[in-house]
């Protein structure tokens, strides 16, 4: 479970109502395994830590501070003013690159050397890695000016299996192969989960729903946070 709130007071309040859920339920919570992140720009201290007299408890337990946790196959750390959710398409770019590499290593096994072949198992088997959860983090990495850490994976590829030097552009290596960058494919995500929480919005017995509308409130409640 992810607990977020814009406060710590906020949060602090979210434990002890998950606290009294799970007494009423006779469920029990692991504090050991409970851990606290400080997500806002600078949090806490400044340096994601907590700031002097924060502390939060669970069932009279003080809880873990942790720089980074990971939530359903995503590695989420506090955020930057600048890159957003960008950090989590780092750690899946480290992933990706293992998964190409493995990927190659099998083609070769199987003698699947064509460079048609190694497209189509690079889009079967690496890009998803590249592209998992792109609708959480593909604003933030959209947005910045350089070459995304995901998509240097890419690149790296669509060279390597044409025999292409460094030098040449990643333009070029990917109009040879006829390929789009990973943003358009985001892109298209990004657009299909959008047209989700908007419909979802409409049905009001839908969780989704509620968590759209939730969010919408707290960007008005908190405009800075929107930015």
């Amino acid at each position: 479970m992810f607990l977020l709130s814009s406060s710590a007071s906020g949060l602090q309040a979210q434990l002890h109502a998950l606290q009294d859920y799970c007494n009423a339920k006779k469920l029990t919570v692991n504090a050991k395994k409970t851990q606290v992140m400080i997500m806002r720009p600078g949090g806490g201290s400044g340096n994601g830590k907590l700031a002097a007299g924060e502390s939060f408890e669970y069932a009279g337990l003080p809880l873990e501070v942790a720089s980074s946790t990971k939530y359903l196959g995503l590695t989420f750390s506090q955020l930057s003013k600048q890159h957003g959710f960008a950090s989590c398409a780092d750690v899946l770019a480290k992933a990706g690159r293992q998964a190409m590499f493995a990927m190659r290593r099998r083609a070769w096994e199987l003698g699947a050397c064509l460079v048609e072949q190694q497209c189509m198992l690079f889009d079967v088997f690496v890009k998803p890695v590249l592209s998992y959860g792109c609708e959480l983090w593909g604003v933030d990495v959209l947005l910045r000016p350089d070459c995304s850490s995901v998509e240097r994976v890419h690149r790296w590829f669509c060279r390597r299996v044409q025999g292409l030097p460094k030098q040449v552009t990643a333009a070029i290596s990917l109009a040879e192969l006829g390929r789009q960058p990973l943003q358009s494919f985001w892109i298209q995500q990004l657009v299909r989960f959008w047209n989700r929480l908007q419909n979802s919005a409409v049905d009001e017995d839908r969780v989704l729903g509620w968590a759209f509308k939730d969010n919408l409130e707290l960007m008005r409640e908190h405009p800075r946070m929107a930015h």
